[in-house]
């Protein structure tokens, strides 16, 4: 199983280092990639290549890993995460993302943040 792999993709997502370099990210996602973020709103993989990229840093923490192999090519990463912005404040989030083997190459299809209690 590749799940060590794709988690570490998810973490490098995550870096805001990766965010802001738009091909990096869209190096990650997959042309189809289609995110429900936690404001309820969706996002398809040029609005969020685009955001990313203008977004202001943020240390996010990301634990509780669980994957789930959906078919032979594809697995599901569940996580929550802790976000620290650069006014103190501090929100989280349960996570889901799918992921997609795509030639030798993982691609995130899709990603869904729900807001939690921090």
């Amino acid at each position: 199983m590749d799940f060590k792999t794709v988690i570490e993709l998810e973490k490098k997502l995550l870096d805001p280092s990766v965010r802001k370099d738009s091909t990096a990210v869209d190096q990650l996602l997959d042309d189809s990639f289609i995110e429900f973020g936690t404001s309820g709103r969706t996002y398809d993989k040029k609005i969020i290549v685009e955001r990313l990229s203008e977004e202001a840093p943020a240390v996010v923490e990301a634990y509780d890993f669980s994957a789930v192999q959906l078919a032979p090519d594809v697995i599901q990463l569940r996580f929550k995460t802790r976000r620290r912005t650069e006014d103190g404040s501090l929100t989280a989030s349960l996570r889901s993302s799918i992921w997609k083997k795509s030639g030798q190459n993982w691609k995130m299809i899709f990603h869904q943040g729900t807001k939690t209690i921090p």
